[in-house]
């Protein structure tokens, strides 16, 4: 097992709890890409009046342009190393959407450094939550893109199978590699394990962000606990 090797123990590389209370440049730059009537990346409380903080992703796409998709949130300053046996955790928040169509919410890792939007470059990984129309339900997909040739490699069986989504709410993730062969935990249940390398490169930038289509009203995902680990013989 990628995560569970015997005689191995984790490392941790780096973490991220927002504990300042608000985003730390040095370590995270805000993206975007594409029109807007609102937007905003922010550290905020966490919810029901936890001591804790996590960090707001949103946007409001009211009156904007139909023909394209608004992306927005951050990406570390520097690169995550993925050589060796590597996780990476992300609580993801869906927030209880009450109309989450046309919303995604996605962890990547791109070996480029962008302030704009990820999946224009060449390669990338993604863990990704789509909303299914017409309301609170969505699905996992799990993406990637090597030399501009993009598939997804994981969706759920959608739409052939569950076709209306389900209902999410605080998502654990943990991505795993190990000699760049990946897999995908959510909520301790491993969801997807590749039977190939997915990732020709030995860092990557983390990102995460949301997008939209147009008009729609102010919508809101959340991120915390991040941490990045290496398994280490001992």
């Amino acid at each position: 097992m990628l995560l569970a090797v015997a005689g191995g123990e984790r490392a941790v590389i780096w973490t991220e709890n927002f504990a300042s209370g608000q985003l730390d440049p040095s370590r995270w730059q805000p993206t975007a890409d594409g029109d807007f009537r609102e937007s905003d990346v922010s550290v905020v409380a966490g919810a029901d009046g936890d001591s804790t903080f996590r960090l707001g992703v949103s946007a409001d796409t009211q009156g904007t342009r139909d023909d394209t998709v608004k992306f927005v949130g951050v990406r570390a300053v520097s690169p995550i190393p993925l050589e060796g046996k590597i996780r990476i955790s992300v609580v993801l928040d869906w927030n209880k959407q009450s109309n989450g169509s046309y919303l995604t919410a996605a962890v990547v890792l791109c070996p480029y450094g962008t302030p704009g939007n990820p999946f224009t470059r060449s390669d990338w990984v993604k863990v990704e939550y789509v909303g299914v129309p017409p309301g609170t339900n969505a699905r996992m997909v799990v993406g990637l893109k090597k030399g501009g040739h993009e598939r997804t490699v994981y969706d759920e069986g959608w739409p052939e199978t569950n076709r209306t989504g389900r209902a999410i709410g605080l998502q654990h993730l943990v991505i795993g590699f190990d000699d760049r062969y990946m897999q995908v935990w959510e909520n301790d249940r491993l969801v997807y394990e590749s039977k190939e390398k997915v990732a020709d490169f030995n860092g990557a930038f983390l990102y995460l962000q949301m997008s939209s289509h147009s008009n729609y009203p102010r919508r809101t995902v959340y991120f915390s606990d991040i941490r990045v680990e290496e398994e280490r013989d001992k």
